[in-house]
């Protein structure tokens, strides 16, 4: 089963490399046309509205490619600037951009990422001290109200923009001082549910109303025996329905889809077919082709499936493409 004629697959990992699923293809290729060698890729994200440009993030600062990946150009970032690790389009204008990085810093674009600028984004909380230092993990805005800005830091909470990323807050409240809660993973917002923020955790998923003012516990034990939470992500054409991508731990030999209808109320497996046997790092589906649902887990392993998660592959990756952590796809 491959893919549909306009549905490519990006998937990025540590250690090491970019690789891309064309459509009609079972086989990955490694993209490597300037970038870096052995090149490092935590993020990648797709242009909105041509999907003929794409973003990754490595160690090396942010790139882009105008050729869906066949080629690609070092963007205006400090030469010795942190390695990104996340993307974001501004909703409705996606000639801002932001991104961020570990160590933590959140910049942006008002170029359509030509150009990076910091923005004086501070770091959520200082509870923990870990062995890598606090990473911009995820980045989402309010579909609603695309000048509020969130995001997800590993391992410090969750820091909040309302005016586009000229100012920040920290709204970690009460997911501090645990270091499960403050483990964050994912996050995101959906037109479904204005002014609501969603996260994942090491701990599970939390729901925050009044732009991320207080955190509520979902009790997702009730659906999974594990709780460990990683990777969140909204169906792009039914926008109250969200995936989360799960594993027995950060590095473990489980992982899983799981699928909520109904705005984390109520969460349900999803599908037959995917047997990870790693933990469960990413899910996208793609907006041209929404039916079309892919996923990642950490030690290589890649599902696709092309009716709403309800079948699955797998499309096993390179050898080396241990670490994987980045996921486009559109």
């Amino acid at each position: 089963m491959a893919f549909e004629e306009n549905t490519f697959i990006y998937v990025g990992a540590e250690t090491y490399g970019l690789y891309r699923l064309s459509p009609g293809s079972d086989s990955w290729e490694c993209l490597t046309n300037g970038l870096p060698d052995k090149v490092q890729v935590q993020g990648l994200i797709i242009h909105p509205d041509n999907p003929e440009i794409l973003f990754a993030g490595t160690h090396d600062g942010p790139y882009r490619s105008l050729d869906r990946g066949n080629s690609w150009t070092r963007l205006i970032y400090p030469a010795d600037g942190p390695s990104v690790w996340s993307f974001l389009f501004k909703p409705g204008d996606p000639t801002t951009m932001y991104l961020g990085t570990a160590p933590g810093e959140v910049h942006k674009s008002t170029d359509g990422g030509d150009s990076w600028h910091k923005t004086p984004a501070i770091m959520g909380s200082n509870e923990c001290i870990m062995s890598f230092p606090t990473r911009v993990i995820a980045l989402t805005a309010d579909p609603n109200a695309p000048d509020e800005i969130y995001a997800a830091l590993e391992v410090a909470g969750v820091i909040r923009s309302l005016d586009g990323g000229d100012n920040w807050e920290d709204i970690t409240g009460s997911l501090a001082p645990s270091e499960d809660t403050l483990d964050l993973h994912g996050i995101h917002c959906t037109a479904a549910s204005p002014h609501t923020v969603f996260i994942t955790t090491r701990q599970g998923p939390f729901i925050g109303p009044d732009r991320g003012s207080d955190w509520i516990p979902i009790n997702f034990g009730q659906f999974s025996e594990i709780t460990y939470t990683r990777d969140l992500w909204s169906d792009t054409h039914i926008p109250n329905v969200l995936y989360v991508s799960i594993g027995a731990a950060a590095i473990s030999d489980k992982g899983a889809v799981f699928r909520s209808r109904d705005l984390f109320r109520s969460f349900e497996t999803v599908g037959s077919g995917v047997n990870s046997n790693s933990t469960m790092m990413a899910i996208r589906n793609n907006p041209r082709a929404p039916h079309n649902v892919f996923c990642v887990a950490r030690a290589g392993e890649a599902f696709g499936s092309q009716d709403d998660g309800s079948t699955w592959k797998a499309y096993p990756l390179p050898e080396n493409a241990k670490e994987v952590r980045a996921l486009a796809v559109g």
